[in-house]
């Protein structure tokens, strides 16, 4: 009796040990396994704004030293690199990359820099073909366009800076109240010019810029009108 109470008791230890290494291997595997509110918490990696700002910059800037950035409307209306020169007739009739050409390009104003409250970008409208340049800003004319079309980016060296629109209206040549080429303005003339750009605006956006605001003006020409410039003026909501 002695000698099988032993067995027995030697077969429970070896049961005992086997059970406890695979509850341990089992706690191990499902320690490790990845869950699903593991998996959803896991942000996606995907490279920065920045990094392909400046991988795209320097390529351009090394074409030509003009070269400022990209203008592009989120939802795709227009796409275009700009550029600055020592004066606003250069690029008129040559593209950002030195070569000749009737449509010219976009260009900020020569005054302008960056920290500027108004940053002026000029683009001819071209006749015979209104996808090219500033030509799509016609589709802002109607109010249908806009929610579409709200948000600009400006792609720089190294930053982006996202803009919404707030105000699109003909400019009346030699208007003084409408002065929109000022690249700082002093708070009484921007309250005044504000005011009037209000009143000629094609639909009212909700967009209000106040002043001390950091904000981008387009200017193109207008079909068959040479007393008219259309205006498109977009605040900066993102720096």
């Amino acid at each position: 009796m002695k000698k099988r109470k032993i067995k027995w008791h030697r077969l429970l230890i070896v049961i005992l040990s086997v059970t406890t290494l695979i509850v341990g291997l089992v706690y191990a595997f499902t320690l490790n396994k990845p869950t699903n509110n593991n998996i959803a918490s896991t942000p996606t990696v995907s490279p920065t704004t920045t990094a392909y700002v400046n991988e795209k910059w320097n390529e351009y800037k090394a074409l030509n030293s003009d070269y400022i950035g990209d203008i592009v409307f989120v939802e795709g209306l227009l796409n275009e690199k700009f550029v600055q020169a020592t004066d606003n007739e250069k690029y008129l009739n040559l593209s950002w990359d030195l070569l000749e050409s009737t449509h010219g390009a976009v260009f900020m104003d020569y005054r302008n820099t960056m920290e500027d409250h108004n940053i002026i970008l000029y683009g001819h409208y071209v006749y015979k073909d209104e996808s090219l340049i500033f030509g799509p800003l016609y589709n802002l004319i109607k109010q249908e366009n806009y929610e579409k079309n709200k948000f600009i980016n400006l792609n720089l060296e190294n930053e982006q800076r996202t803009y919404e629109i707030a105000n699109v209206f003909y400019y009346e040549m030699d208007n003084p109240t409408l002065e929109y080429f000022h690249t700082n303005y002093d708070e009484d003339y921007f309250n005044l010019y504000f005011e009037n750009v209000k009143n000629r605006s094609f639909y009212d956006t909700g967009v209000e810029i106040k002043y001390g605001d950091q904000f981008l003006t387009l200017q193109t020409c207008v079909r068959n009108r040479d007393d008219l410039r259309l205006i498109v003026i977009a605040k900066m909501i993102e720096a």
